[in-house]
């Protein structure tokens, strides 16, 4: 169990060093093919969303479905905060984005801005997470395997598959 979780801990905390060392890098870059222009039943914003899939195995084709919400003020200057809800099998963007922590909530058939929001002082990048959970997907059900290993594997390439998403 020890070893299990120096791994996990020692996996996470290289993803948020890359994660948080090419912020500047992914806010200026996201494709805007990606942009959200707007949710429905959303009201205006001054901040910018994006959304799409990162390819994390092409063989097998598998890949990550993530949301970006910048900072409301300044997100330049904010920190990225990876929302990862766990499970395996609970979705980031159906839970952590418009349930917990993300900029708005569901009411009836439209959205309200969450006065708790977390972009109000971070910008959040929300990533689906194993392969098959939420958006994310693999071609073929027999490449869902879901594991802390499997996991953690998905995310580090993740960090790499990102940016080849950003410099195609």
């Amino acid at each position: 169990m020890m070893a299990s979780l120096s791994w996990k801990t020692m996996a996470m905390t290289v993803i948020m060093v890359a994660v948080s060392f090419y912020m500047k890098v992914v806010q200026s870059s996201l494709s805007l093919n990606d942009r959200i222009t707007m949710l429905p039943g959303q009201p205006q914003v001054s901040f910018q969303q994006f959304s799409g899939y990162v390819t994390v195995d092409e063989k097998k084709q598998r890949a990550l479905f993530y949301y970006f919400v910048e900072a409301e003020m300044n997100p330049a200057s904010k920190p990225l905060v990876l929302w990862l809800n766990g499970g395996p099998g609970c979705s980031s963007l159906g839970v952590g984005a418009f349930s917990e922590n993300g900029p708005f909530r569901p009411s009836g058939e439209i959205l309200v801005r969450n006065e708790y929001s977390w972009n109000r002082e971070a910008n959040m990048l929300y990533l689906e997470t194993p392969v098959g959970v939420g958006f994310s997907f693999s071609t073929d059900s027999s490449n869902m395997v879901i594991g802390d290993k499997m996991t953690g594997m998905f995310h580090n390439y993740f960090n790499y598959s990102l940016m080849r998403h950003i410099f195609p």
